[in-house]
């Protein structure tokens, strides 16, 4: 199965912040998507809103402040049903460090892989941004009714 990973150095961050962002609504929308439903505890899910085809649903799987965030989409897209997030938080002298892996449960095509991996990359420098100055650039999500 494929996997994806990324490593991200954090500046002038501790791990603390670094789950915050990771662990509350507040958090995800402001490096995901800005529309988030989280019930953050352990077995609690997380609903992303991104559009018509792309709202993934997860299961909290651990929480483990400041070191550890891990989910399963459980449901919302379906090339990632099963698939598993981790995000690994370590204190570095600097700041710290992320690393981030999704699991696949079923096996993709190398395109949509990847679109995923590049995507991943992009949000994850979001969470960077956000951490470091404070803004993120998240997923400007809308309901039907604001496109009106």
């Amino acid at each position: 199965m494929k996997t994806i990973l990324h490593t991200v150095d954090i500046r002038d961050a501790t791990p603390d912040k670094v789950f915050e962002v990771l662990a509350t609504q507040v958090g995800l929308a402001r490096w995901w998507t800005t529309k988030v439903k989280a019930d953050v505890r352990l077995g609690g899910t997380v609903d992303f809103t991104f559009g018509a085809t792309f709202n993934p649903e997860m299961e909290i799987t651990a929480l483990e402040e400041p070191k550890l965030v891990a989910w399963k989409c459980v449901g919302g897209h379906e090339p990632w049903a099963e698939n598993t997030f981790r995000f690994e938080i370590e204190p570095r002298e600097e700041g710290s460090i992320l690393f981030f892996r999704q699991v696949y449960a079923e096996e993709l095509s190398d395109e949509e892989y990847g679109r995923y991996n590049f995507n991943w990359g992009y949000y994850l420098e979001s969470l960077r941004l956000l951490v470091e100055t404070g803004r993120g650039r998240p997923y400007l999500a809308e309901t039907p009714a604001e496109k009106k």
